[in-house]
């Protein structure tokens, strides 16, 4: 009790020591007071955006990097590759599946191949009988009218079979080995995560079913919703900020319907800052910032005083340091943005601020 008591007692002898003149609210500290009652000043931070304000957001995949994997014919799912979440590389086969449509498309294609190897012979024999003028013009016309066709047929199938699954290079070894299965391989169209898994194994399929999401994660936005009378508040290009992870994002878009059940509004932003702690489908709180070229500022929480209703602060002078009044856009619980009140060559108090305090309100006394 007795050290507790002359360590109030110090604090107490040295407000009486300030000289505080009334007019400019001025709180004369010499270096010994200042060490003493352990004072220390900082410039305040400088920002370049007012905060409007929090609300609730979403993290999700922009809808021109998702991606559905469906059943290009029906079939059985016999095997699934990869595990719901996984890294993906683009054409890596993420499943297989039985498919007896399969087998007719590629007999479709073997006889279309058969049909144009006969078509390009009788070309080549007629091109030979009309040089030996054994046949007319018109008879190697006919021919090659045939040849264009049995082509264009082959052609055709053989894209049928990409078009149903099959690479090219798997479709140009069936036609070399001229071998059909009714295998399938489903493969991934990007680089990306395995988002959603629709299928399981040994679930028959209709074709154009939809069997798998994928969806490319470097690129992501941000859903907030917006009360509607906030509205007017945001603009595009408008700063919003998470606080853990700490990024930015920057608003691409305000929608202009109101849902009817919240009476909020969607805006996105776009993630600029590619963060593995940030991922598709979580529910965050984030800050909108207004983009001002006003003189903005933030300072510690502790560095703001309240005194008759008004917020002041203690910029450090020459002789000491004055109380000047500011105004205070927001604070967070930990630091508060000024708009009005200071400059970018201010010092400002942050801790000794309760000593300060009781000198300028004469709660420790003055020196005439």
């Amino acid at each position: 009790m007795k050290t507790g008591f002359t360590a109030v007692a110090t604090v107490a002898l040295y407000l009486m020591a300030l000289a505080v003149h009334a007019g400019d609210a001025l709180i004369k500290l010499s270096a010994e007071q200042l060490e003493h009652l352990d004072v220390r000043s900082v410039k305040p931070e400088i920002v370049d955006a007012l905060p409007l304000g929090w609300a609730p957001a979403r993290v999700v995949i922009p809808p021109d990097r998702e991606y559905i994997v469906s059943a290009p014919q029906a079939g059985v799912i016999s095997r699934i590759n990869v595990a719901l979440g996984s890294n993906v590389a683009q054409g890596q086969i993420i499943a297989e599946m039985q498919s007896p449509d399969m087998l007719t498309l590629q007999r479709g294609l073997l006889n279309a191949m058969t049909e144009y190897n006969l078509a390009q012979t009788k070309l080549n024999r007629d091109q030979k009988l009309l040089d030996e003028g054994i046949i007319s013009n018109l008879r190697l016309q006919e021919t090659r009218s045939i040849y264009d066709k049995a082509q264009i047929n082959l052609r055709e199938s053989e894209q049928i079979l990409v078009s149903s699954g099959m690479s090219r290079k798997e479709v140009k070894a069936m036609q070399q080995s001229r071998a059909i299965s009714n295998a399938l391989m489903l493969r991934t169209p990007i680089n990306g995560v395995l988002l959603e898994r629709l299928a399981t194994v040994g679930q028959r399929v209709g074709m154009l079913a939809p069997l798998f999401r994928v969806g490319n994660v470097d690129q992501l936005w941000l859903e907030i919703d917006m009360p509607q009378e906030r509205l007017k508040e945001v603009r595009l290009n408008d700063r919003v900020e998470l606080q853990a992870p700490q990024i930015r994002a920057v608003i691409i878009e305000v929608s202009r319907n109101v849902r009817m059940d919240s009476q909020s509004a969607l805006v996105r932003a776009r993630i600029d800052e590619h963060d593995e702690n940030v991922r598709a489908g979580q529910n965050v709180n984030v800050q909108i910032m207004h983009a001002s070229t006003d003189f903005i500022c933030r300072v510690p929480l502790t560095a703001v005083v309240s005194e008759e209703g008004k917020q002041y602060v203690f910029v450090k002078t020459g002789d000491g340091f004055t109380a000047r009044e500011v105004r205070v856009a927001a604070s967070d619980g930990h630091q508060a943005v000024i708009h009005e009140g200071l400059s970018e060559q201010d010092r400002v108090a942050v801790q000794g601020v309760a000593a300060l305090k009781a000198a300028w309100t004469g709660l420790g006394g003055s020196v005439e």
